[in-house]
């Protein structure tokens, strides 16, 4: 009875030593090649209510902060057309129609402090979210 849970145990390690070594080393190796289609499904709110543009706007902000989320974290060789991707963030910015979002969501796109400004719009942009929550 022992032996059997020392057993069971050496198992239970080494299929985790396993998970996690693969889980680190393909990540680190760059995975297994694939790219990832993002495909960010716009909200559609119902008009009837007075609610529904503030409704809509803050679905869009929401669907923004996604998008540039997964666009600054994943490796630009996981997103299959990264162009099209950035056009369509575009597209979502011009739509939301603040000028201090687009300010600060083409701000991101210059060289000079572009790691701060990043976090500036990612920052805006969740706290105009939850602004629109309350």
């Amino acid at each position: 009875m022992e032996s059997g849970k020392k057993l069971f145990s050496l198992m239970t390690l080494c299929l985790i030593l396993g998970l996690s070594s693969g889980f680190y080393f393909g990540t680190k190796l760059g995975g297994s090649g694939k790219k990832v289609e993002i495909n960010n499904q716009k909200a559609d709110c119902p008009t009837e209510t007075s609610d529904a543009g503030q409704k809509t706007l803050a679905l869009q902000k929401l669907d923004l902060l996604k998008s540039y989320t997964d666009f600054v974290l994943l490796p630009k060789e996981k997103i299959a057309d990264p162009v099209k991707y950035a056009e369509d963030m575009g597209e979502l910015v011009k739509s939301i129609n603040s000028e201090e979002i687009t300010a600060k969501y083409y701000a991101t796109g210059e060289t000079e402090g572009k790691e701060q400004k990043i976090v500036d719009f990612l920052d805006y942009l969740s706290e105009s979210l939850k602004a629109d929550l309350r």
